[in-house]
């Protein structure tokens, strides 16, 4: 598996069905699986386009279709939605304000130059 970083991002896989982008100026993190795609925001939300079984303080909630949600105490949410909304949030919010946008999550085209 190669493993690089540019501008603040680890991007680690090896073809387009199997990478992982971890962003550590905000600690969002996005994760490709060949259909599956999840997300984990800056702010704490949790997204995937696949069920589910979570476990919050020992009770266990499922996401079984699109639109279904846990709300966590913190205010952050689960939620199971569709991959091209998952990647268009992605876009929107992977990335600090001053940082260069390294990927493209709805072609997953990665820039290279720093």
């Amino acid at each position: 598996m190669a493993i690089r970083k540019i501008s603040g991002i680890t991007i680690m896989g090896d073809s387009i069905e199997n990478y992982s982008f971890h962003n550590s100026k905000n600690n969002a993190s996005f994760l490709i699986r060949k259909n599956y795609v999840s997300y984990r925001d800056p702010f704490g939300n949790y997204m995937t386009n696949s069920s589910c079984h979570i476990r919050i303080n020992f009770e266990v909630f499922r996401l079984e279709k699109m639109g279904d949600e846990i709300r966590k105490s913190d205010g952050s949410s689960v939620i199971m939605m569709p991959k091209e909304q998952i990647q268009e949030i992605a876009n929107k919010t992977f990335y600090t304000d001053d940082q260069l946008h390294v990927i493209d999550f709805l072609t997953y085209t990665i820039t290279e130059k720093e």
